[in-house]
């Protein structure tokens, strides 16, 4: 049997192992090309071209997906290479170099487009609570990259999972000791029990557990802010900003698509919190993660004095105090992370570890708090220390010295980046700290 050229690049001419191939060569005869080596020749041209490039989308997958957690990475590659490159002359090479360039190779589409390359918009400010009559305050929260409300602010399981929490709660500005905070009782008050050796009943303690792990299960909140701080704290308004991200690593071959930075951004979150109200008010700020970051952006844009944000210089004005967890104030070390094969997004290279925009950032807020004002807001900051499961490893997705604010209070926490803004129950440390602040910078009481 014989074929031309074209015949030989058609799908059935190079799959095919049941055949010889053979070309005319002109005046030398015919080149015999064993259907063997032409066929082996494509299986590792697929192998190279398509295989390795999917197993290391898959490997950057596995690592990325539980980044923040972050979205999963679609796996989008050329569906077919007409054009085998030849790195040395062969028989089989020859039935191929004749072939025009423009035919050789069909490259692949952007995943994506974008209208005229302009940023998208992709802010929401959402309600969580209205109280009935005025509100007293506002507590807002911002939730960090791939997060969401219902993704960041649902309630924690850990302590379901024999976690070393368990049995303890952490102290402000010290690890934890071996205390333990009970559900409350009837009478919305609680007691702490230290375990004490041999004087520590045991039995007595595991059945306790049983019972509140019990009554955190038939009451799980998908969303804790909404639920439980119209109870703990009466009278606020629960507001939630929304946003979305892209994927924070791109596969090279896929256009990326236009996102705003962090500093546009935040204008956009201004345009929703300006359109809800915000700034009548007094404000609590709650950030997880990048959240933080946009939180003090916000803040600066507001004491800016620039004509663009003197409508909001209120937000500054009203702010009584803010809850940092987990946030990083320095960058995160995950945003160094680079893989073959893809590029980052813009929402993760401005908040590269010690990066010039973050420090800014940082030493911009400094000197707005570190001034004589002495309606300076109360700052509070949760800091995770355990390393966070990514596939087969873990990894510290905020050092230590980047998620210290060097202001305010600070509380170590033996957490994961994912647990730490998720309260195992209204009894938790994580929420209760959060208690006492609104009702120390918002109701003036000290308990």
């Amino acid at each position: 049997m014989e074929l031309t050229v074209e015949d030989i690049m058609s799908d059935q001419g190079i799959i095919s192992s049941e055949i010889n191939i053979t070309m005319d060569s002109g005046n030398d005869g015919y080149w015999v090309i064993p259907y063997k080596k032409l066929w082996l020749h494509n299986v590792l041209h697929s192998l190279r071209n398509q295989l390795v490039p999917a197993l290391t989308a898959f490997l950057v997958n596995s690592v990325a997906r539980p980044l923040a957690p972050l979205q999963a990475i679609p796996l989008s590659f050329p569906v077919r290479l007409e054009y085998i490159r030849a790195r040395r002359r062969s028989r089989a090479q020859l039935a191929l170099m004749n072939v025009p360039e423009t035919d050789r190779i069909e490259e692949c589409q952007d995943a994506e487009t974008s209208d005229n390359d302009r940023p998208e918009k992709c802010v929401n400010c959402t309600i969580l609570h209205q109280p009935e009559g005025e509100p007293s305050a506002d507590i807002i929260f911002v939730h960090g990259l791939h997060g969401g409300v219902d993704r960041t602010w649902t309630q924690g399981t850990w302590r379901l999972n024999n976690h070393k929490l368990k049995d303890q709660t952490p102290v402000r500005r010290r690890s934890t000791g071996n205390m333990y905070v009970p559900v409350k009782d009837d009478n919305g008050t609680q007691e702490v029990a230290r375990k004490n050796g041999k004087d520590y009943d045991q039995t007595d303690r595991r059945k306790e557990m049983e019972e509140v792990d019990k009554e955190v299960m038939e009451n799980f909140s998908q969303c804790w802010p909404r639920d439980w701080l119209p109870q703990d704290c009466p009278g606020v308004r629960v507001v939630a900003i929304n946003y979305t991200t892209d994927m924070l690593w791109r596969p090279m071959w896929q256009k990326m698509k236009t996102r705003s930075d962090l500093r546009e951004r935040s204008k956009e979150m201004i345009e929703e919190l300006v359109r809800v109200g915000v700034g009548r008010r007094p404000i609590v700020w709650v950030g997880h993660s990048k959240g933080g970051l946009f939180i003090k952006q916000i803040i600066l844009n507001a004491t800016s004095g620039d004509d663009e944000f003197q409508h909001i210089e209120d937000f500054f004005n009203q702010t009584k105090a803010i809850m940092f967890y987990s946030v990083p104030h320095k960058g995160s070390p995950i945003a160094d992370m680079i893989f073959p094969f893809f590029k980052r997004s813009i929402e993760l290279l401005e908040v590269q570890r010690n990066c010039k925009f973050v420090l800014d950032l940082h030493q911009r807020f400094l000197e707005i708090f570190n001034n004589d004002n002495n309606n300076k807001p109360e700052i509070f900051s949760f800091i995770d220390t355990e390393n966070t499961p990514v596939a087969f490893t873990s990894l510290k997705f905020i050092a230590y010295e980047s998620a210290d604010p060097d202001i305010g209070t600070k509380c170590d926490v033996p957490l994961n980046h994912r647990e730490i803004c998720k309260p195992a129950g209204r009894d938790c440390f994580l929420y209760l700290e959060l208690v006492k602040l609104i009702n120390r910078s918002i109701f003036n009481k000290n308990k």
